[in-house]
């Protein structure tokens, strides 16, 4: 089994945090209780903890003839590298199991997309193709 790491957009957990930053810092600029900045602020880290776990966990794995892909306790899902018709590049920004906005597109069966993104995109899609060479790759232009 071979194992790809998702390639981390900091940014990713730093924008989100925005707005409970903002909402703290209004806080105490307002004079609120200081519980009540403890609390909010305790929430602010519960969340970035648990963003910062899904962009640490995000990871795809090739075993055999199957992608799994894996995305700390939210998602998992194996795909047979059979069904893949092609692999791109993309800048989408639908959600995905992607820890970085530098992604690839795997197009599978008739209408199938799953968007990606490993740290080490060229060998990811040559280890694919050495499975099923079928694969159209727009990736390693």
């Amino acid at each position: 089994m071979k194992i790809y790491k998702s390639k981390i957009s900091w940014g990713l957990l730093f924008f989100p945090m925005l707005p409970f930053l903002g909402i703290i810092v209004y806080m105490m600029v307002k004079g609120e209780e200081p519980l009540a900045i403890l609390t909010t602020s305790f929430i602010f880290l519960l969340v970035g903890l648990c963003i910062l776990y899904l962009l640490i966990t995000t990871e795809y794995s090739i075993d055999k003839e199957r992608l799994f892909i894996k995305c700390g306790f939210i998602y998992r899902k194996h795909l047979d590298i059979s069904r893949i018709r092609s692999v791109k590049r993309t800048s989408s920004m639908f959600s995905a199991p992607a820890a970085s906005l530098d992604r690839i597109q795997i197009a599978y069966d008739s209408f199938g997309i799953l968007i990606i993104s490993p740290k080490d995109k060229e060998n990811f899609v040559q280890d694919l193709i050495v499975i099923n060479p079928d694969i159209k790759d727009y990736v390693n232009l």
